[in-house]
């Protein structure tokens, strides 16, 4: 493959990485993580081709090419991919704030649970309990 073949493919891959970041994070704002999965598995496949491609590009013959000839391809694409770990980390970011939130609220629930249990009157009908007042009247 020519070094314009190998670079093209490159910018194709990585764009469509910043697609899939992209996507990824509207599903995390969204609260879709259910739908993230398949995502997930394409990301980890498209880095795959990435490194491939990008270990064609350091084995091709014409290396040497990249620092003259092809050098504004390259910063291009270096951009691209500086574009793509920056969505990635904000996603990251957004992903662990979700993360804490949930786990915040589960915090709050089970306190809440712990406070109040449900147990049966005489009649046998469900009744819940207050334990957590402390109030004696």
């Amino acid at each position: 493959m020519s070094l314009d073949t190998l670079l093209q493919q490159q910018q194709a891959q990585l764009e469509r990485l910043l697609d899939i970041t992209e996507q990824e994070l509207a599903l995390i704002v969204q609260r879709k993580a259910l739908e993230l999965p398949p995502l997930t598995e394409q990301k980890q496949q498209l880095l795959l081709d990435i490194q491939s491609t990008d270990a064609s590009l350091c084995a091709h013959p014409d290396v040497s090419e990249l620092t003259t000839t092809h050098q504004p391809q390259v910063d291009a694409l270096r951009t691209l991919m500086a574009r793509c770990r920056e969505r990635n980390q904000v996603a990251e970011q957004v992903l662990e704030q979700s993360l804490a939130g949930t786990r915040q609220l589960a915090n709050i629930l089970s306190r809440l649970h712990e406070r109040q249990s449900m147990t049966y009157d005489q009649k046998g009908h469900t009744k819940g309990i207050n334990k957590g007042t402390g109030f004696k009247v």
